[in-house]
């Protein structure tokens, strides 16, 4: 009998450990789940109900049953042809093995790439299991049927791969065809697979130039097949045209209007905004942390500014999506876009606090860099009524507080100000809130006059101030309710 050599113990241990914990978690998060069809009798149709979630089952059944209908597709067909094979085996959970794989896969890629940027595999298996399942809404993402988990899944299999090239053991066809793979899952998503094949690119032409061209047909290869297969599907669908979903979407699009504003929103504090929602950072400070020790983490290597250039960059494409709000990030589970950017940002703060720990050269300028970041996150921006300004970015209506179908999701309502409409969901948003209704800019500020404002209405502007960091413990009453003037 042949013994197993005491490394790959070591090495196999952890690995097991964390697959062993993540399996029992997800299986009986999943089975737990309030949303879960049957479990709800009020409700039988559980998830399947939502909209999302009706389309991948509606897809992946078409898909099983061999029907390129297009009113059967709404969505592109990666994550539902994953599913379709389960569609006929097992009806009510198509996505159940799916999801499975896809958390079980991104632990494995986590572990191995933490392994190539010098964190010992226990550390990186507490990572993980912190940044994944110790918020319980963040971990029912794996749980829910969203096109995010195998996304997440090829996305960290994709920087393993990365850090692998650089280290010398290059696989670029496969590179290749999953970034391939993570547009035919989620398009949006391309933006990281982007960066992390650009790094590769880089380190190749700066270390082996004529290597280089080599990598490049490769990866090309692997990526034009995929894709190739993919506008196939898509064509026998929907043809030589975009579907309705891209149509939709190219409408809604992306807005670096306002950024800081909206980042403030979404990261830090929505409550004085929008009188509800709670900031990504807030509820997960290892992020805040993560930004802050950048400068540190980056000394240690390519492979880690390779991670730091695709989460930083994903999440700020995120935060310019104008559908994006904080009202629906925990409401309407919106924070599963953020899925694959949890553990990175965990890994991020772990080594850039033990790169600070053992003082690298250049410390006092890192340090330096690392306070300039922790003071941006000081800084505020509070609604406050207008005093003559002649730009808005909100207005408070009084009235009887409305309806969702009545605010947030009325399609039809438009403002007209003195620069053209704002249009619900598109250019402005509708919030119920106890005295009324509020109203809030996204796409650019309101430029009085505006037609038609009901008497009592308040404009209202931002405040930018520092203080106590709104995302961490002890912040302030204004950082915590909706303000009204």
């Amino acid at each position: 009998m042949h013994r197993i050599p005491i490394v790959l113990r070591h090495r196999c241990a952890p690995l097991a450990v964390l697959l062993t914990l993540l399996t029992l978690g997800y299986v009986g998060l999943y089975f737990a789940d309030p949303a879960l069809p049957a479990n709800n009798l009020k409700h039988p149709e559980g998830w399947w109900g939502w909209w999302d979630q009706s389309q991948y089952i509606k897809s992946a059944r078409a898909l099983a049953a061999g029907d390129l209908s297009p009113g059967q597709h709404w969505y592109p067909t990666g994550y539902a042809l994953l599913g379709a094979p389960f569609a006929r085996l097992w009806p009510a959970h198509p996505f159940f093995l799916v999801n499975l794989a896809s958390l079980l896969i991104t632990a494995w890629a986590f572990l191995g790439f933490a392994r190539r940027v010098g964190v010992r595999d226990w550390w990186a298996v507490a990572l993980f299991l912190g940044s994944v399942m110790a918020d319980p809404l963040l971990f029912r993402q794996w749980a829910v049927p969203w096109n995010t988990s195998p996304a997440t899944a090829a996305i960290w299999v994709l920087l393993r791969l990365a850090a692998d090239h650089m280290a010398g053991e290059r696989r670029p066809v496969l590179i290749g065809a999953l970034v391939s793979i993570v547009g035919l899952l989620r398009p949006t998503d391309v933006l990281p697979a982007v960066i992390i094949l650009g790094a590769v690119g880089l380190q190749d032409l700066w270390a082996r130039r004529l290597a280089a061209w080599d990598t490049v047909w490769r990866v090309a290869l692997g990526g034009i097949v995929v894709a190739g297969a993919g506008l196939a599907l898509h064509v026998a669908i929907h043809g030589m045209q975009p579907s309705a979903y891209m149509t939709m979407s190219s409408q809604t699009g992306f807005s670096f209007h306002g950024f800081g504003w909206k980042a403030f929103n979404l990261l830090v504090a929505p409550q004085p905004w929008w009188g509800a929602g709670q900031g990504l950072i807030a509820r997960h400070p290892w992020i805040g942390l993560a930004f802050i020790m950048l400068p540190f983490a980056l000394t240690r290597g390519p492979v880690v500014a390779m991670l730091a250039v695709a989460a930083v960059g994903h999440l700020a494409l995120y935060i310019a999506y104008v559908d994006l709000l904080p009202t629906g990030f925990w409401l309407f589970m919106n924070v599963h876009y953020m899925k694959w950017m949890g553990p990175g940002f965990a890994l991020l703060a772990w080594v850039g606090v033990a790169q600070a720990l053992g003082r690298p050269r250049g410390w006092p300028a890192l340090a330096a860099a690392s306070a300039a970041i922790l003071l941006v996150m000081c800084v505020r921006t509070l609604p406050v009524p207008a005093q003559g300004e002649a730009r808005w970015r909100g207005i408070q209506i009084p009235g009887p507080v409305p309806g969702m179908n009545e605010s947030y999701f009325k399609m039809d309502a438009v403002l007209q100000d003195a620069e053209g409409v704002l249009r619900n969901v598109t250019d402005m948003r509708l919030w119920p809130v106890p005295q009324g209704v509020r109203l809030l800019a996204l796409r650019r500020e309101i430029v009085p006059a505006v037609a038609g404002l009901v008497e009592g209405a308040r404009p209202i502007v931002e405040r930018v101030s520092i203080g106590w960091p709104c995302w961490l413990p002890g912040k302030p009453r204004a950082c915590r309710v909706l303000r009204v003037e």
